[in-house]
């Protein structure tokens, strides 16, 4: 499935900054279901695998399409809190998902279990989802983000009328700038006037690249430390559906943790802390004394509350320093680096055939050094999203 998530996070990211959030979220959704109701019927293990990798496109576009509807939906005031809220309900899903995997150990019954609620919950997103207004007028869509503030007004049961004027001054100034280009590309004999960007675009000017850089080591890193813990905690003593409920609800209070910091001391250096803390941890790890099964698991949900507080930080960090022009193909692209190190977590934890102290040694050396480039970013708290790349470079 990280294999399918690595390419649906470039492809959902690149398709929703040219297409829209909406048409791509539902694109995703529809996608994603439908394999996973096929995959139940598979003939054999191979085509299982097929499907499966299909389904992890969807899922891959579902949640960062998702993250970031939501995210430009909102004020600077309420980011951090949706961010982390988000981001908790994960941890809550993969808490109830030990709870059904008990309940149904058939793998088939599993997935049924799995995919009516993602049914259910997709009908009531048609209803009530809204196109980001954001990117709406990013591309000059000012009719379509009238309609879009209205429905949310109307869902909150606010007036739009103030949003509905913003909008139409907007337009007015915008149909200025774009005369403007259009004759000065008249001049120089072009046609095109607006530009559909990619993730490539944000290695195209130093300090730019040298952020999107920083920013795609730092998911990776996240990644890797956040299911290699997951896994490892697997294949710790006691009972496997236990050990994985455990570490799951580690997520809640990480994540409140991580909404209360953000809040009150910026950005960069709560990421910094949670990801430094986290390596630690692992390192620490190693030194337990053989035999005992308390401090292996304390050290193990410290690890991983580290791990869940940086890897939902940096989403919201990235969010806030990709601009809308550009913002879920970079969130994409980051995501897929993500996905790599979560597809090079497991082969890290086979390392321990040479010495078990090797793979939480990895996993901690790489999340002390990305915990300390973080404080190389821009820091993010409270500013406003930005809108085009020019605003990136002036970070």
């Amino acid at each position: 499935m990280f294999a399918g998530f690595l390419v649906g996070n470039i492809l959902f990211g690149t398709l929703s900054d040219a297409f829209g959030r909406f048409k791509m979220f539902c694109a995703a959704n529809a996608l994603s279901i439908f394999s996973g109701l096929i995959k139940i019927y598979s003939p054999n293990i191979i085509v299982f695998l097929i499907i499966y990798i299909i389904e992890g496109f969807g899922i891959a576009g579902t949640y960062l399409i998702l993250f970031t509807i939501l995210q430009e939906c909102v004020t600077q005031n309420y980011r951090t809190r949706l961010n982390y809220l988000m981001h908790g309900t994960y941890g809550l899903g993969a808490m109830l998902l030990a709870g059904v995997a008990y309940v149904f150990p058939k793998w088939q019954h599993l997935l049924y279990a799995t995919i009516i609620p993602h049914i259910l919950i997709f009908i009531l997103a048609l209803k009530f989802l809204p196109e980001s207004p954001r990117w709406l007028l990013n591309k000059g869509k000012f009719t379509e983000a009238e309609k879009s503030f209205e429905k949310i007004a109307k869902t909150n049961k606010k007036n739009a009328e103030i949003a509905v004027k913003l909008i139409q001054k907007l337009q007015t100034e915008r149909k200025s700038k774009l005369q403007a280009e259009v004759d000065e590309n008249m001049k120089l004999g072009s046609k095109k006037i607006h530009k559909t960007y990619t993730a490539i675009d944000l290695l195209k000017k130093p300090r730019r690249a040298m952020i999107s850089v920083n920013i795609w080591f730092n998911w990776l890193v996240n990644s890797m430390i956040y299911f290699g813990v997951t896994l490892n905690s697997v294949d710790m003593s006691g009972n496997r559906y236990i050990n994985f409920l455990v570490m799951s609800a580690v997520e809640i209070p990480a994540n409140i943790l991580g909404c209360i910091t953000f809040k009150w001391f910026g950005h960069r250096k709560p990421l910094c802390f949670f990801m430094v803390f986290g390596g630690i941890n692992c390192i620490v790890s190693n030194f337990v004394p053989k035999g005992n099964f308390w401090f292996p698991l304390i050290l193990a949900v410290l690890g991983k509350l580290g791990a869940t507080a940086s890897y939902d930080g940096v989403y919201l960090t990235t969010a806030e320093i990709f601009p809308t022009a550009v913002r879920n193909g970079g969130i994409g692209a980051a995501s897929s680096f993500a996905r790599f190190g979560g597809i090079i977590s497991a082969p890290i934890l086979g390392l321990s055939v040479y010495g078990s102290w090797i793979p939480l040694s990895i996993f901690g050396v790489f999340g002390i050094v990305a915990g300390l480039l973080v404080l190389l970013l821009p820091e993010t708290k409270d500013a406003c999203l930005l809108q085009t790349l020019e605003d990136m470079d002036n970070l």
